[in-house]
């Protein structure tokens, strides 16, 4: 028997509901369900893309594999429809899911112990050696009341230019659907291995987003006289100071997603964009 670890949305009735009819569901069968994701076999995400970035966060350091029961919008990472989820549970059970793998962000902060205000209550927590993981993004920008910020980036060590702009993406191949898109960043199918560099309205003749190889570190320092946020996730972990930095790159470990291959990416844009065949 395995023991199943639900992460639901606190603030979704809907998504409490399902907890606890999976949670009978998974003890009446002879599984344990659980809150604490360590010793989990599974992780059941149920909620929206939201919910399911924080049990991917949690999940990954575990290398747990994690299921995602949609209970908003249409989303791009949660894969099994609310009414459904007996049917993708039983088909676990059996041996009849798959599991891919997404490429994670591993995001270092460089900065002043004590900088800065402390960080929200539900900021994501730094792993063991204080970086953090991102399935989506890694988000420097301008302050809520602030001007454009001076960010510069260097690509392995070598500085590569100074942006001025309301911020900087970085971004996976699963996190090009989301902010990054919004900033027109191209749209990467999530099964490459990539980072996604895309300024947020630059100031500048150049404002193109690169594409680049996973291994690459790419630094963004805090430059000119304003400081800038830091999200990653869209969960807010503070501000940088002048000076102050964040490093990018590939995590060594990536995110373990279930999935049953009855929907894939293409489909999935079409839907969100509502591309209708002619």
């Amino acid at each position: 028997m395995s023991t199943v670890a639900l992460v639901p949305n606190p603030h979704y009735d809907r998504a409490q509901e399902l907890a606890k009819s999976i949670e009978a569901w998974l003890v009446e069968r002879g599984h344990t369900a659980t809150a604490e994701v360590g010793d989990a076999d599974l992780v059941v995400s149920i909620g929206g893309d939201g919910t399911m970035l924080r049990a991917v966060d949690r999940a990954a350091r575990h290398g747990t594999p994690v299921l995602g029961i949609n209970v908003g919008q249409l989303g791009y990472l949660t894969e099994v429809d609310p009414e459904l989820w007996p049917v993708a549970l039983e088909r676990w059970e059996d041996g009849r899911a798959a599991i891919v793998e997404r490429m994670l962000l591993s995001v270092q902060v460089d900065r002043a112990e004590g900088s800065g205000p402390p960080a929200p209550d539900d900021a994501p927590e730094p792993s063991s050696d204080g970086s953090f993981l991102a399935l989506n993004e890694v988000v420097v920008e301008k302050t809520p009341l602030g001007r454009m910020v001076r960010l510069a980036v260097a690509l392995d060590g070598d500085f590569f230019a100074t942006y001025a702009a309301d911020g900087m993406i970085v971004a996976t191949p699963t996190g090009s659907t989301a902010y990054a898109l919004s900033a027109r960043g191209p749209i990467v199918d999530p099964a490459h291995a990539a980072l996604v560099l895309t300024p947020v309205a630059a100031h500048m003749l150049f404002d193109r987003p690169l594409v680049l190889t996973p291994t690459t570190k790419i630094r963004l320092e805090v430059r000119g006289e304003r400081p800038a946020t830091v999200a990653i996730d869209g969960r807010s972990i503070g501000e940088l100071q002048v000076g102050e930095a964040i490093v990018a790159t590939a995590a060594p470990t990536p995110a373990r997603l279930v999935t049953f291959a009855d929907r894939n990416f293409h489909s999935i844009l079409k839907a969100k964009f509502g591309l209708e065949d002619r």
